[in-house]
Parts: structure tokens; C-alpha cells; sequence
């Protein structure tokens, strides 16, 4: 009787069928390599995994693939590096002013002060085309 068979007719995949008992099985091939992440984690807390990929590449001469680095350091659970991250340039750090009414605010200064004061009919008034800021702002 063939294996296929004889796995359809008690409806075992054939995959468990042919898996090796735990006790069979041969150990872990990172070991090794596992124990030397571990290592130099230890030695270098501010390092992350890409750093001890170039250590274990460039320094020891191994020859490892950088993404089963990034794997084994992720199961082993060492350390990340948690970057800070940086302020975003051009976001204006003034309050937004909310419109209680139509009208109110629908212009801005240059400097980035709202001209909540301004009104439809004092931008038509001035003679040029351009905004008018003569009138003070209004924070409230």
C-alpha cells in the first residue's frame, strides 16, 4: 500500500505523517549564530541589528544574510533602537483661531499672525490688490 493511500483512507496529511518526532529533530542551526547576537548586544546596548550585521560581515568575515539577522534579533528579542524623532519645520506653533461666525477669519499675515479683524469690506476699500494688514490682529 503507498504512503498517499494509506494517509487518505485514516485522513492524515501526508506532511504529518512524514514530520520527525521532537525527539528526532536536529537542533537549532542559529545556535551559534544566536549566541553571538546575544554577545554583542550586550557589549553594545546603543547598536541595533544592522550594526552587528557589518560587525559579523566586515569584522569576523562571516557571510550572513542581513534579514535572517533582523529575524533571529527580533526572536531573541534584543534591544531596538528607539529613534527620537525630529520637529517638523513649517508647522506653525500659533493657535488656530476657530470661526464663530462667517467672515471672521479668512486671512493671514505674512508673519504668520491671523488677521481675524479683517473684513470683506475693508479689503475692498484699499486700493491695492493685496491683502491689507493695517489693521491690528485680533487673537481673540
Amino acid at each position: 500500500m503507498s504512503e498517499r493511500f494509506a494517509c487518505k483512507v485514516v485522513r492524515l496529511p501526508r506532511s504529518t505523517y512524514r514530520r520527525l518526532p521532537l525527539a528526532q529533530t536536529p537542533g537549532d542551526p542559529d545556535a551559534a549564530l544566536r549566541s553571538q547576537l546575544r554577545e554583542y548586544s550586550t557589549k553594545n546596548p546603543c547598536h541595533g541589528f544592522r550594526r552587528a550585521w557589518a560587525h559579523l560581515r566586515y569584522d569576523q568575515q562571516q557571510l550572513v544574510n542581513k534579514k535572517k539577522i533582523h529575524r533571529l534579533w527580533c526572536e531573541e528579542g534584543l534591544p531596538r533602537r528607539v529613534r527620537v524623532r525630529r520637529k517638523k519645520t513649517g508647522r506653525s506653533t500659533y493657535p488656530q483661531v476657530a470661526a464663530d461666525a462667517a467672515n471672521v477669519v479668512w486671512a493671514a499675515g505674512v508673519e504668520g499672525e491671523l488677521s481675524s479683524s479683517i473684513s470683506p469690506s475693508t479689503a475692498r476699500r484699499s486700493r491695492s490688490r493685496r491683502w491689507s494688514t493695517s489693521t491690528p490682529a485680533n487673537p481673540c
